[in-house]
């Protein structure tokens, strides 16, 4: 492009190479030098990273020779990447509510306290359910007494005291029915006394059998009480309310003398959040879901830190798109060990593919504003000819060039003063 302030003149630059050289060909021209000579000649190739020459004057023109500065486009090879904006999110959340009911009657935690698995969050008046507690165990001994029971052994119905005392009756009614029955075969005994041993031995047999019942039914209330002994000392355990994973306190909705009832449906008393690692939720568009695989390296910034690179890898896909945006969404995994990141941070972020991209980059002071055009001095053909390109991100003083350049090419770090068309001339 030209343009009415940089007309095309002949100008002689002396290149002379002071820097190492580490990529980019440079077109050079060669021409005859002579007093008030005009340029001609042929073209040649070197390579160079930074350069110094000087501006001579055209023959005749006033002025001094001026020195300018010139490097190769660096060329770099990265993995092609999809730019897209997310949200931090806590890898687990829970609004911890309560199985049992009852007044607050200590707090422990408040909003932004750290807390371990197993920390005590909220603590309810568990007076009741301890005198609950101690009625239950009070009648597992009571039953364990009654059926002489010994906990190192296996029970048996016919070591109850009851069933020993009635096996003993029965023993003893058997003997007199057997003699009764002797006698009276030799009628040696009256019929009465005879239907009463038979009365007495038929009695035995039930009482003895109605015992052993009884010795198993006291034993399957002990085994029941046992269980709901289980549920009073769980009781007991559910007033006190702890975190059920590390992470961090979010919100406390209740507070000291407050009541809790746990049949109410959606009661939170305390919101935790597991912030280590974080879940980084991205949309992808739908004609780029097909590069996406689980595995992918993620870097993201975020306005909270703006001098800051974070990094985290694709672990999660969702197996359908959404049916507003037609988009797919992907979670990320971000380690979080020092806390630095929080949940609910808008990001940009970049998603590496496995396919890789050529990018270029220049010098900053090589870019020219026009306006609201870029444009940079380019060595082609012997002469600088003035190219607009499209710039990008910039960092460490180096921009990335998205189009206008090829690589190899040179281009002028001191634009300044210099003028489309202006001859180039090396030695």
């Amino acid at each position: 492009m030209k343009s009415s302030r940089f007309l095309s003149r002949p100008v002689l630059i002396v290149l002379g190479c002071v820097g190492a050289a580490v990529g980019g060909a440079l077109l050079l021209a060669g021409a005859r030098h002579g007093a008030g000579a005009e340029t001609a000649g042929a073209t040649g190739n070197a390579e160079y990273v930074n350069a110094i020459g000087s501006v001579v004057p055209p023959s005749g023109a006033a002025g001094s020779s001026r020195k300018l500065g010139f490097e190769a486009v660096q060329s770099v090879s990265r993995p092609m990447t999809l730019r897209l904006t997310g949200t931090l999110a806590a890898d687990e959340k829970s609004d911890v509510g309560s199985n049992a009911q009852g007044n607050v009657w200590q707090t422990c935690v408040d909003r932004g306290s750290v807390v371990k698995k197993g920390d005590l969050l909220i603590q309810l008046d568990a007076r009741d359910a301890q005198n609950a507690l101690a009625e239950g165990e009070m009648a597992v001994e009571e039953l364990r007494v009654r059926l002489d029971l010994d906990e190192s052994k296996e029970f048996h119905a016919e070591n109850v005291p009851e069933v020993q005392s009635a096996k003993l009756a029965l023993e003893l009614a058997e003997r007199m029915f057997r003699r009764s029955e002797s006698l009276f075969k030799e009628n040696a005994t009256a019929l009465e006394a005879h239907d009463l041993a038979t009365t007495e031995y038929r009695s035995a047999v039930h009482r003895h059998r109605l015992a052993l019942l009884q010795a198993k039914q006291l034993y399957q209330s002990y085994r029941s009480a046992i269980t709901h002994l289980a549920t009073l000392r769980k009781a007991v355990e559910d007033c006190s309310i702890r975190a059920p994973f590390d992470g961090w306190v979010a919100e406390r909705n209740v507070s000291v003398g407050e009541r809790v009832i746990a049949i109410f449906p959606g009661a939170k008393l305390v919101t935790l959040l597991r912030i280590d690692p974080l879940r980084l939720s991205l949309t992808v568009p739908e004609q780029e879901m097909a590069r996406v695989k689980a595995g992918q390296t993620v870097t993201f910034h975020t306005d909270a830190f703006p001098d800051k690179t974070f990094q985290g890898t694709v672990r999660y896909i969702t197996p359908q798109l959404t049916s507003d945006s037609r988009s797919l969404c992907v979670e990320a995994v971000v380690p979080n060990a020092d806390a630095v990141l929080r949940p609910g941070l808008f990001v940009t972020a970049e998603l590496h593919l496995d396919q890789r991209q050529t990018e270029l980059y220049v010098p900053q002071a090589a870019v020219c504003g026009r306006g609201d055009v870029a444009a940079v001095f380019v060595v082609r053909g012997g002469v600088l000819r003035e190219q607009i390109v499209s710039p990008g991100e910039s960092a460490a003083g180096r921009v990335r060039i998205r189009s206008g350049l090829s690589p190899g090419e040179t281009v002028v770090t001191t634009p300044q003063g210099v003028h489309d068309g202006d001859a180039v001339i090396l030695p």
